[in-house]
This record gives C-alpha cells, sequence and structure tokens, in this order.
C-alpha cells in the first residue's frame, strides 16, 4: 500500500525540525557568542585573533636585556659571559629564550603545556621564530626537539614537538625528532638541586636508533630553561654524535 502524502510528512517532520535546530543553533553561536581569549576571558572579535586576544599577545615581547653571550643567562649590565660558562663551556655554542619566564609569556606555555590548548602552537613558534631572526642568524640543518618523557608521550601531546614542528616548517628546515630519544622515564626536576638534577637525568637521551648527527647544525628546541640542566645534556649527546649545537627555549627563570 502506497503511503499517503499525510503519512509521508508526518515521517519527515523530524529532519525538519533537527534542521531548523540547528540552523537557529547556528545563528544564536554566531550572533550572540564569540570565543574568548583563553588568558583574560574577552571576545575575540578582531579579524584574525585565535586563542589570544590583541591586547593579551601584546604583552608578550621579546626581552631586550644583557644575557650571557653562551648560555643566555640574565646578567647585570657590563658583564658579557657568566661564570659557569667561563668555568665550564657548555656542549652547546649558544642559547638564547625569547624572554622570562614570568607575566604573560609564563600563563600562555602554561596553558599551552598543561591545558593542552593546541592552537597556540602557531603563536609559540611566531615567537621561536623572531628569537632565531633577532639572536640566531645563520643557517641550521635540522630542528630537534627535546623528547618528552615517557608519561607525557604516552598522553599524546608532546608540546615541544608540536611547536617546533611548527617552526621547523617557517624556518625551511627538515623536522628531525628521531635524531634524540629519551630512553627513560625521569621525576619532574622542579624543585631539585643542581647537583639533583644532573644526576636524574643521566643516561636519559640518546641517540635515535640508526641516527647520525655528525656534521649537522643542529637548533635544539624546549620550551623554558632553568638551571639548563635539561639543555645541557640533550646538546652533550648530540655534539658527541658529532653535531655543532644551539639551543633555543621561549621562557628562562630569573636565577
Amino acid at each position: 500500500m502506497k503511503e499517503s502524502t499525510a503519512a509521508k510528512t508526518f515521517l519527515s517532520l523530524p529532519k525538519a525540525v533537527g534542521r531548523a535546530c540547528g540552523l537557529l543553533l547556528q545563528s544564536v553561536r554566531s550572533g550572540l557568542f564569540h570565543p574568548c581569549c583563553r588568558v583574560c576571558g574577552y571576545d575575540l572579535v578582531v579579524p584574525g585573533e585565535t586563542v589570544l586576544c590583541g591586547n593579551c599577545r601584546a604583552k608578550i615581547v621579546f626581552a631586550v636585556e644583557n644575557r650571557c653571550r653562551v648560555c643566555g643567562k640574565f646578567l647585570p649590565e657590563g658583564n658579557a659571559t657568566c661564570g659557569s660558562c667561563r668555568l665550564a663551556p657548555p656542549p652547546f655554542e649558544c642559547h638564547r629564550s625569547f624572554a622570562a619566564y614570568e607575566g604573560a609569556l609564563r600563563q600562555v606555555i602554561i596553558l599551552y603545556k598543561f591545558g593542552q590548548v593546541e592552537p597556540l602552537k602557531h603563536i609559540l613558534a611566531d615567537l621561536y621564530l623572531e628569537t632565531v631572526r633577532r639572536e640566531l642568524p645563520g643557517a641550521f640543518d635540522a630542528v630537534v626537539p627535546v623528547p618528552a618523557d615517557l608519561r607525557r608521550r604516552r598522553n599524546g601531546f608532546q608540546p615541544v614537538r608540536v611547536a617546533g614542528k611548527v617552526l621547523a616548517r617557517r624556518l625551511g628546515v627538515p623536522f628531525r625528532p628521531g635524531l634524540l630519544l629519551k630512553r627513560k622515564a625521569t621525576p619532574p626536576q622542579v624543585g631539585l638541586t643542581q647537583a639533583q638534577r644532573l644526576a636524574n637525568l643521566d643516561g636519559a637521551f640518546a641517540l635515535g636508533a640508526g641516527a647520525r648527527a655528525a656534521g649537522l647544525r643542529v637548533l635544539l628546541v624546549d620550551d623554558v630553561t632553568t638551571t639548563g640542566t635539561t639543555v645541557r645534556k640533550c646538546a652533550a649527546v648530540l655534539k658527541r654524535g658529532g653535531a655543532r649545537v644551539t639551543a633555543l627555549t621561549l621562557g628562562q627563570t630569573r636565577l
């Protein structure tokens, strides 16, 4: 028996109602609600704003301060090299960070790293890129991220690796995360003394299986450095493999 016109209309009614509700919800969202800045909470209404509003982004500025010409540590005016680098030169040729790990930069790094707000990778890659252009002229053969701990790898989101990949693409340099591996889990470095930090990371890093670093000019990237222990340990492995290492971070604590 053929369905009557009334029956067909009745059966199609839920679909029509669903489409109408969808269109209404879309209109309400676009007309009344805007995505919010993840730092200050203000609506993002300016074209091109994503995740951060213009005001919060403007607070993240490159630190034009006196630093050690080798490790990048903040120093009083008039000092070119810190005592640590004079006594024991690090395994990298130079380290630079975008700014001190404080204020708006610190908020954004925490939001990206622990809040897993992945779209921030583009903003942080811009900060990396600005630091390279200001402080690290020259060519690189590879961008290598400091390897994530095993727990973070299992979690799926590796913030340094994700932002480092964007940086490599913008520099036009091969991204080589497999060149350096972390082969054992280690407790967090926070709260440890310098000696404990060194012992904690002994044997933690190694070249990837079959990886060749000889002759490469490596840009080693991390998010934050405190005492520089992690970056030094990674750079030492790459240097033993024959690479020349330049280190790059977003934030550096004031010691």
